[in-house]
């Protein structure tokens, strides 16, 4: 798993439970960085320990966790990435072949998730995710952060789920300016 995962992670405890929070759940921990690529089962480990810490269900941290890492993180770390795509549909459709590519090709023994995206009419896109780690709740967040960046709102259908028995995630994904309730940008 890529470093900046584990950094947005403790990046994400902080800010929605604050520093102790953090401290504990990162307590015996390596210092994980950026450019390196670490253990699958460290990211669940700590995604456990996210959820006893705060309560909250595991489906839950790993949601809030994608949302906040694709709104925040990776928005903060790759602006170049989201400032040449107009929407969240036309970014979505460059993920594979403009991020992950990269990151297969950068960072050593780097295995991001293998998608293929494409358009579905003029609002919004069909996502495959196929991984062996199954976090297809983790990809719902950063979906909706990405659309949030955008000041779009996403509305996902999870057609077919690995978690369900099926070999692969399908997502419909529609995307609309974001609705004007209160606290939302218009």
């Amino acid at each position: 798993m890529h470093g900046v995962i584990f950094s947005s992670l403790r990046d994400y405890v902080t800010a929605e439970y604050g520093d102790d929070a953090a401290t504990r759940l990162l307590a015996g921990e390596p210092v994980y960085l950026l450019s390196e690529s670490y253990p699958d089962e460290g990211l669940a480990r700590l995604i456990g320990r996210a959820a006893e810490l705060t309560g909250r269900d595991v489906d839950d941290v790993v949601h809030g966790f994608g949302v906040f890492t694709a709104e925040t993180t990776f928005t903060r770390l790759y602006p170049a990435f989201f400032a040449i795509s107009a929407s969240a549909r036309e970014f979505l459709l460059t993920v594979e072949t403009r991020i992950h590519e990269l990151v297969r090709a950068t960072i050593p023994n780097a295995r991001p998730p293998q998608l293929t995206v494409s358009g579905l009419g003029d609002d919004g896109v069909d996502i495959v995710y196929t991984s062996p780690r199954r976090l297809c709740v983790l990809l719902r967040g950063l979906v909706q952060g990405t659309a949030r960046h955008y000041g779009e709102d996403a509305a996902i259908e999870e057609e077919t789920c690995m978690r369900r028995g099926d070999d692969r995630c399908r997502f419909s994904v529609r995307l609309t300016p974001a609705s004007s309730a209160p606290g939302r940008a218009s």
